[in-house]
């Protein structure tokens, strides 16, 4: 393992595999005030393939809150005195303060993104999220976490420790949105295939018009029943889901590809390219140039945040970005020496 030195934000750990151990990175931001306000990173990383007897226990000393989105293999978490098999697509969520251990299946071993953090209110939101839904989370939620976990990671380099604080409660509000979908009462499990089939089809047809009719004929309902399920489920209307959906989709295509944001505009169904700017400005606080400007990912890279099976190719990329962005650091630090 090396020890990179004198980076602005973070220690910074690289660790190169060898035939058990693949190829990943970590990173380690400087513990200043345990009990800030602030939600602070511990450790984040992304690991395509972890060691074949790769096993972790810990006891109820552990300080950190974890979440893991796990995006290929196999394994096993044992939590609360019950034993879950870990799998695609699911997201975990393990409270500080709690034993557990987990572990990777020796033939199909686990790929994930993960996070350790603290501060804030995070002991008591992460308690919350599994006592309300469990350890691990299945279902739509998975895209929206890990998409918010590697926004987070991207950031983690370049930001305040304040924007940090907001990626993470971010990362939370996503999966606490998920205890909204599925915490109705008596939900059947028609329904909820239903409403899976629509956020497919919202996702596959961002470019076209979508109106809440042809929502409800993709659910197999009457429109009015529709709109009350959908607004019950979500927290939202059809039309304000589908925005956010744009938008998503939106960050995205400015973080990973080098597209004019006019073509942007019209692979995402906006009328104009002006409100696509307006409505961008409203959620991000900023526009479309500018958000490209700060998190752009260098063209050659082929990294989908929707898509998990991205993170090998992003562990490296991310460690060259990150190893050019040392060298300029300690570039400018020498010559002020001088």
């Amino acid at each position: 393992m090396e020890y990179i030195k004198d980076a602005p934000f973070a220690n910074i750990f690289v660790c190169n595999g060898d035939i058990d151990f693949h190829d990943y990175y970590y990173i380690s931001p400087f513990k200043e005030i345990e009990d800030s306000i602030y939600y602070c990173v511990n450790r984040t990383g992304i690991e395509s393939r972890v060691p074949s007897l790769f096993f972790v226990e810990r006891d109820s000393t552990m300080s950190c809150c974890e979440v893991f989105c796990i995006f290929s293999g196999k394994g096993k978490l044992t939590f609360r005195g019950n034993t879950y098999e870990l799998g695609k697509n699911q997201v975990i969520v393990l409270p500080a303060g709690e034993e557990h251990s987990y572990g990777s299946d020796e033939a199909e071993p686990l790929g994930m993104s993960w996070v350790e953090f603290y501060g804030g209110d995070s002991r008591r939101l992460t308690r919350h999220i599994v006592d309300t839904q469990g350890p691990v989370i299945e279902g739509m939620i998975f895209s929206d976490a890990s998409a918010a976990l590697g926004i987070l990671q991207q950031k983690l380099m370049i930001d305040e420790r304040q924007n940090v604080s907001l990626e993470i409660y971010s990362l939370l509000l996503e999966i606490l949105k998920n205890e909204r979908r599925y915490a109705m009462v008596e939900i059947s499990q028609d329904v909820k295939a239903n409403f899976s089939r629509v956020e497919a089809y919202i996702d596959a047809h961002l470019r076209d018009g979508i109106t809440n009719s042809q929502l409800a004929d993709v659910c197999g309902i009457s429109l009015p029943y529709f709109i009350k399920q959908f607004k019950a489920i979500y927290r939202m209307t059809p039309q304000e889901f589908v925005m956010n959906r744009r938008l998503r989709k939106g960050r995205q295509m400015l973080m990973q590809t080098g597209l004019p944001v006019d073509e942007i505009t019209e692979m995402l169904g906006f009328c104009n390219t002006s409100h696509f700017i307006r409505r961008f400005r409203e959620k991000e606080k900023m526009t479309p140039a500018q958000y490209r400007g700060a998190y752009r990912i260098p063209q050659n890279s082929t990294v989908n945040t929707g898509d998990p099976m991205w993170a090998s190719d992003f562990a490296i990329l991310w460690f060259n970005w990150i190893s050019w962005g040392l060298i300029c650091y300690i570039a400018v630090r020498s010559w002020l020496r001088l």
